[in-house]
């Protein structure tokens, strides 16, 4: 699969996974069967700040690494202030096949989106 890192495969990703903003403390955490870690890197300076985010998703199988991703986001900001100047982000795949990796976005996204039509008919 060509295009797995674009931004769209990112975004569902980062939707199934429930992956916040800057504001989410989490650093470890588990989404449909993927175990999911976070770093963060900060520097401040008197003219801009610099967040690096580093986002890893590991599928294991018995014991093995069925595939590992890591999606990297960089936040650039002009000091004293909450507009970007830039902000990027990249996936690649450490291990394992990108078709793996995206079949289970999308059956995981398929899933979600299903249970909340399943709450909105409940609840309304």
């Amino acid at each position: 699969m060509k295009h797995v890192g674009n931004s769209r495969t990112i975004s569902d990703i980062e939707f199934v996974i429930e992956a916040r903003g800057l504001g989410d403390t989490r650093r470890a955490w588990t989404a449909y069967g993927a175990q999911c870690t976070r770093d963060r890197h900060r520097f401040s300076g008197q003219d801009y700040d610099f967040t690096i985010e580093v986002m890893q998703l590991r599928m294991m199988k018995s014991g093995r690494t069925s595939w590992h991703v890591v999606i990297v986001t960089e936040w650039w900001r002009a000091a004293h202030s909450d507009s970007d100047i830039r902000c990027t982000k990249w996936l690649k795949v450490l291990a394992g096949k990108p078709a793996d990796v995206t079949a289970w976005m999308r059956r995981c996204r398929a899933t979600k989106v299903e249970r909340a039509d399943d709450l909105e008919i409940h609840e309304g």
